[in-house]
């Protein structure tokens, strides 16, 4: 089970949930759209999947499915990196990477009309269409500092 922490106001429409090896990274609105045909929420991670799978099958259900990238609207990088710091500052982090050696150089971001797209490992839940809109997305936290940096430089 997880800690779901109580956002900042700098991470606007964002949360996180903190689990020891992992957090989730939620948007809003979501579940407005998929259970009550709300309108398409604008602040949730969007994801892209490859069938190759480049980062190799994650150790779960096949409805889990390690994806290759995701995307967040470009007005909302501060917010994600608001988030990033948030989970970096929690001790379940620290506690993890105790034992844990950090991967630097496995996130790189693209921008691509009105969202930053972040490259590398990511988990998430539902469907496989290309940048399908989702949840939250699930990020490891042996590669959260170089994604931090890499949102970092889009800010």
């Amino acid at each position: 089970m997880g800690a779901l922490l109580e956002a900042t106001p700098e991470m606007g429409a964002w949360s996180v949930e903190v689990r020891r090896e992992s957090a989730y990274l939620t948007g809003s609105g979501y579940n407005d759209h998929v259970f009550d045909d709300g309108p398409e929420p604008r602040h949730v991670p969007r994801v892209l999947w490859d069938p190759e799978q480049p980062f190799g099958p994650a150790d779960a259900p096949q409805e889990i499915v390690r994806a290759v990238a995701f995307a967040v609207p470009a007005e909302d990088a501060g917010n994600v990196l608001a988030a990033l710091d948030q989970i970096l500052a929690d001790p379940s982090y620290a506690t993890f990477m105790q034992e844990t050696e950090p991967q630097a150089g496995v996130w790189r971001a693209e921008p691509a009309d009105d969202v930053i797209r972040f490259y590398g490992p990511v988990i998430a839940f539902g469907s496989h269409k290309p940048w399908a809109l989702h949840h939250s997305v699930e990020l490891e936290y042996r590669v959260l500092a170089d994604l931090r940096a890499v949102v970092a430089e889009r800010v």
